[in-house]
């Protein structure tokens, strides 16, 4: 692997979406606490930003990868309208801003708004204000299939809960993609993420007042040990796994998807960068524990 090759950053996209739609709000196109009109019950921009909107996932992980069991070729042709029609579906986990529940359900919602607003697709919208200024030629939110080029393959060993295989080789799930889209459905390249958070946190792409927004977190679920706090599309991570940063906080983003991992962080200013990007998912706590170690070693070098 090089540093051409792409990756699917899978929630890191979360982060990406988030500035689109604040930069929305910077233009006066949306309000950060005005209720979305696309489903009931009185949740705002900032509660799908900050997974306090109480969302559920729309499908859950077993019903995801169910079909693929069966047929590995298998091609999901659910739509983001689908999608939304499985997440009005589900009981709601709590009334809006009274709690704390990560979804992807809310960059679902999130890039349909984006949609609304604009009139255009949300992948145009990520090019005009992202993509294209920073010149981040190997970053997209691809369509599912066929397989974005340049991607590297993606493996699961071969006793994985999610698509086991008799073995003993790892399980080759590069043409694996689930829907993913605003949640979780872009690919892009370390050097990409690098240049995107140093641009994002250290001003070019919000002003200081949205960037001051999007860095006021809530608190997490106790269970979530995945970072400090919630910002608006943006973590606060001090620890990965056993790992504990020797420098300070960082903020960015993980990004979990089949056969894929992406960690991406940055310091407060965006003058430190650190991207991890690796072709499998971490299975066990040694290997977590060894990334975490990787991550702060080179972050706060």
């Amino acid at each position: 692997m090089t540093l051409d090759h792409r990756f699917r950053i899978s929630s890191a996209t979360k982060l990406c979406v988030a500035v689109v739609v604040l930069q929305l709000v910077e233009e006066g196109a949306l309000a950060l606490d005005d209720e979305v009109s696309l489903i009931d019950g009185g949740v705002t921009v900032r509660q799908l930003l900050n997974h306090t909107s109480g969302l559920p996932h729309a499908v859950e992980l077993n019903e995801l990868f169910e079909p693929y069991r069966t047929n590995r070729a298998y091609r999901s042709e659910w739509t983001p309208r689908d999608v939304l029609a499985l997440i009005e579906s589900r009981p709601r986990h709590f009334s809006p801003g009274e709690g704390w529940f990560y979804s992807g359900s809310n960059y679902v919602v999130l890039g349909l708004i984006v949609e609304e607003t604009t009139g255009a697709t949300l992948r145009e919208e990520l090019r005009r204000m992202i993509i294209e200024p920073l010149e981040l030629t190997d970053t997209d939110l691809p369509e599912p299939f066929p397989t974005p080029a340049g991607l590297v393959r993606g493996y699961l060993p071969a006793d994985n809960p999610l698509l086991p295989d008799p073995g003993p080789d790892p399980v080759d799930v590069t043409d694996v993609e689930p829907f993913g889209w605003g949640g979780s459905g872009m690919v892009s390249t370390a050097r990409d993420m690098a240049r995107f958070l140093q641009a994002l946190l250290s001003g070019e792409l919000l002003p200081p007042a949205m960037t001051a927004e999007m860095l006021s977190t809530v608190a997490v679920a106790s269970d979530w040990e995945e970072s400090d706090g919630y910002g608006l599309g943006i973590e606060d991570v001090t620890s990965i796994g056993e790992a504990a940063s020797p420098c300070g906080a960082a903020w960015g983003h993980f990004g979990f998807s089949t056969g894929y991992t992406t960690v991406a962080l940055a310091s407060k200013t965006g003058d430190r960068q650190v991207v991890v990007m690796f072709n499998t998912h971490p299975m066990s706590d040694e290997m977590w524990a060894a990334v975490g170690r990787l991550t702060w070693a080179c972050y706060c070098a």
